[in-house]
């Protein structure tokens, strides 16, 4: 079943048909900014186009589910207000209304039978958050249908079990802080060898020969059958708040630091599921295309070069496979490149494969927000860091994951990471290992993995690992609910091997 929405014509964007925000300062309460609300639906609203195989986004797509979000910057203490457009989401006290994470402790007031104000304190980290309105609650079964996996469903048939609620139509709020002083002069470019592309359609991207490529508010979309390589000259992206890019980004190896910065948008809604270059950019013919289909954001790690990437302030929408990847000639080379990620945000990423970031040697990734259908963060290299992550994740893969075999990785710290929501309802056990389901019969009780301090999960979940739980501290996680195995209801899901 196909989402009941128009496809947006390429020059243009698709707002919100459920919520509109404005935000007000908290010393200035009368007076009104609007905050532009982005709306992502399954698949771009344009189904299975060209091909019939499953992609990941059925049960979301068949639901009727959307996501959307509005982004602000401010300096100091403001009152974001919330209206629901839907006649059928009205409310009597402003407790019909849950923010999520649900230990933000924010103040929330009820304007009206249609309007919620939420009063968000600065704090130069930001916050990313989720305003839930009662009346769009869905509640996912399991169907217990077919073989393997079971079946997903919003009604429980005769031997469903619940996994999971969210909303139907969600919202997203991101509360950025206003880069100043040294940080602005590193986020944002002002002078050198700038070039600034004209809004509107983008074509011979790869011969752009700048250093930086700025992208001014305003909407520049690639065709579907457009993936640019760019120009070993380009180092960095800038995405201005307003800046609505329809596209994706390869970058060629050789410079010793990388950007991309800027409050805008890089979607991927108008390409299929997984575009493969192999393939016209139409969907692969390979189950397997992880060399060849587009991601958003790509780069190669040149031998020598120790490259280093600022990703700051992105929004990343509708991924069609990976959103983000980095590859090698080794894994030497791989283990020179590192990353800066802060207030970088994922949202719809309904298909399978739509993962998270990986962190890498030397890497910090902190103060950001991941809707993700498949490894959220992939934990495979030592000495990296996690900070203040929230998470929405849907029904493929774990949030945590640590590989696809056993490795043996030190020197990690993931803390203060909240998971809003976990829709992963499958029934059958897989081989990933991971904070979620995994496989019991493969663990290495040599390899020693990390450290998970603050870990909250507000709903039902999982937990799992294929590796020893030596030299590790679980400091401070906390589960709401930990699943039962439908096969095996006596039997919580929460396995140590070891």
């Amino acid at each position: 079943m196909t989402v009941p929405w128009n496809i947006n014509a390429a020059a243009n964007v698709r707002g919100s048909t459920f919520y509109s925000t404005t935000v007000a300062l908290n010393s200035a309460p009368d007076i009104f900014y609007n905050s532009f609300v982005y709306m992502s639906i399954p698949r771009g609203g344009k189904g299975k186009a060209g091909y019939s195989t499953e992609d990941g986004a059925e049960y979301a797509s068949s639901a009727g589910m959307s996501m959307s979000w509005s982004t602000f910057l401010y300096g100091e203490d403001a009152w974001v207000y919330v209206s629901t457009l839907d006649p059928a989401d009205t409310i009597s006290s402003a407790t019909y209304v849950t923010i999520r994470p649900t230990n933000l402790g924010f103040t929330k007031q009820m304007v009206n039978h249609t309007t919620i104000r939420i009063l968000v304190p600065y704090q130069a980290q930001g916050y990313r958050f989720s305003v839930e309105f009662n009346t769009q609650l869905v509640t996912t079964y399991n169907t217990l249908s077919g073989s393997g996996s079971g079946e997903p469903s919003t009604t429980p048939g005769p031997n469903g079990v619940p996994i999971h609620v969210e909303p139907r139509n969600s919202l997203l709020i991101f509360a950025e802080a206003i880069p100043t002083g040294t940080r602005a002069t590193a986020l944002i470019p002002s002078t050198g060898d700038i070039y600034y592309p004209t809004a509107g359609s983008l074509t011979a991207v790869e011969n752009i020969n700048h250093q930086i490529i700025y992208f001014q508010p305003g909407v520049y979309y690639m065709d579907a059958n457009y993936a640019p390589v760019l120009s070993p000259t380009v180092q960095w992206i800038y995405l201005a708040p307003g800046a609505y890019v329809k596209g994706s980004f390869e970058f060629q190896g050789g410079a010793s630091w990388l950007k991309i910065t800027g409050f805008g948008v890089l979607s991927g809604e108008q390409y299929t599921y997984m575009p493969d270059r192999n393939n016209g950019l139409n969907l692969a013919l390979a189950d397997k295309c992880d060399g060849s289909c587009v991601k958003l954001l790509q780069f190669f790690a040149s031998s020598g070069t120790s490259p280093h990437l600022d990703l700051h302030g992105v929004t990343i929408m509708e991924p069609p496979f990976n959103s983000f990847v980095v590859y090698a000639n080794s894994d030497s080379d791989l283990n020179q490149f590192s990353m800066s990620v802060s207030s970088y945000h994922q949202v719809g990423a309904w298909y399978w494969q739509t993962d998270g970031l990986e962190l890498y040697a030397n890497s910090i990734v902190e103060n950001s927000f991941f809707h993700a259908n498949d490894d959220v963060m992939k934990v495979f290299h030592s000495d990296s860091s996690s900070s203040n992550v929230v998470i929405w994740k849907g029904e493929n893969g774990p949030v945590f994951q640590f590989g696809w075999t056993p490795r043996n990785i030190q020197n990690i710290s993931v803390n203060g990471v909240d998971i809003i929501h976990d829709r992963i309802w499958w029934e059958d056990i897989k081989i990933n290992t991971c904070l979620d389901p995994s496989s019991f019969t493969t663990a290495d009780t040599t390899k020693t993995i990390l450290i998970f301090s603050n870990i909250r999960n507000e709903g039902k979940n999982h937990v799992g690992a294929l590796s020893n739980m030596v030299n590790i501290n679980v400091n401070n996680m906390w589960i709401e609910s930990l699943e039962r195995n439908a096969s095996y209801p006596s039997a919580e899901r929460f396995s140590y091997v070891g």
